[in-house]
């Protein structure tokens, strides 16, 4: 007790030491627990072309530079911004959600403003917000355009916003056809020139299998009238247009702090070494999952381990009547 109270852990009760001390499995969170939570994007397909680094905005199409600012200033909480570093050549702070905020910093490594686009709509003027949940893993804000007529911006995980987008922008930042088959191409293939950190071949594994979240950003005109029904969220959240898909990069929590103090690979290996089982459990696509966790030592190559997504899982531990067995 009196060991653990100068490592500065709080037991409240005495028979929880006991209990922690037969402790075979620990299941951990992913964001924040294991990994910084410091958002970054690091690596973006616009325009037809993979950038393995942030483009200089002088490579993407003007129209679409102005769209993907405008989608991510507007279609994100207001609440979530991006201010200066406390000390001179420290970090920005991130302020409000961190998958938001490493979109809003996203725009200002592009060399672009998302403050101007939020004082001219502010946020009593968004005419519709449809809130991100787990289920439709999105979010989306309408806003009415100076000629009555409406534009829906949305983003959301890659494997699900796809397949709502019905178009993609092209080099010339106009809208061409996005079929199934395109879809999956852009999932699967994958052909890098690493000389020019630019890839013109589809994305979607690749950035996941590198530990980076993909999220793509879209957006879709509707007219004045009529109006759409706005309660029928499946049908006017559907034949987007998409901007982009960005890979974002959470990085694992480094091996020690400024004092020393062993950090996420460390102590897992401690655990495993103590006869603990460490599990992952995240809400990420299951290529990214895999990725941090052989960052974070969880998994190794060679190992007998398993991964497995939600369903999969559900279907595994409940019986026919849906119960847990």
């Amino acid at each position: 007790m009196k060991k653990m109270m100068k490592d500065n852990n709080l037991v409240r009760h005495l028979d929880a030491c006991e209990t922690m001390g037969n402790a075979t499995a620990i299941c951990s969170d992913k964001t924040g627990t294991l990994t910084t939570n410091r958002m970054t994007v690091v690596q973006t397909y616009v325009g037809d072309v993979h950038h393995r680094v942030i483009p200089d905005p002088g490579q993407i199409n003007a129209r679409t530079l102005d769209l993907l600012v405008n989608a991510i200033a507007i279609n994100s909480a207001y609440t979530s911004k991006i201010l200066p570093p406390d000390v001179e050549g420290g970090l920005a702070k991130q302020v409000g959600n961190k998958t938001e905020c490493g979109l809003l910093g996203l725009v200002l490594d592009l060399r672009q403003d998302y403050s101007p686009v939020r004082e001219q709509i502010p946020e009593e003027r968004l005419y519709k917000v449809y809130t991100f949940n787990s289920v439709r893993k999105s979010m989306s804000t309408v806003i009415k355009l100076p000629d009555g007529s409406f534009r829906l911006y949305s983003k959301g995980a890659s494997e699900i916003m796809l397949k709502k987008c019905s178009y993609i922008l092209d080099a010339n930042g106009e809208p061409r056809s996005f079929r199934p088959r395109d879809r999956d191409e852009m999932v699967k293939q994958v052909t890098a020139n690493a000389s020019q950190h630019v890839c013109s071949s589809p994305v979607i594994e690749p950035m996941a299998c590198e530990g980076l979240r993909t999220i793509c950003i879209a957006y879709r005109d509707l007219p004045a009238n009529p109006e759409p029904d706005w309660e029928n969220e499946a049908e006017t959240v559907a034949e987007l247009t998409c901007i982009t898909v960005v890979g974002i990069e959470d990085p694992v929590r480094p091996e020690a702090d400024s004092a020393g103090v062993p950090k996420v690979p460390e102590a897992i290996r401690k655990c495993q070494r103590a006869g603990i089982t460490v599990r992952m459990v995240t809400g990420d696509n299951i290529n990214t999952a895999r990725a941090i966790a052989a960052k974070c030592g969880i998994i190794h190559p060679g190992d007998d381990f398993i991964c497995l997504e939600g369903k999969d899982f559900n279907r595994r531990i409940r019986n026919e009547k849906g119960e847990v067995s």
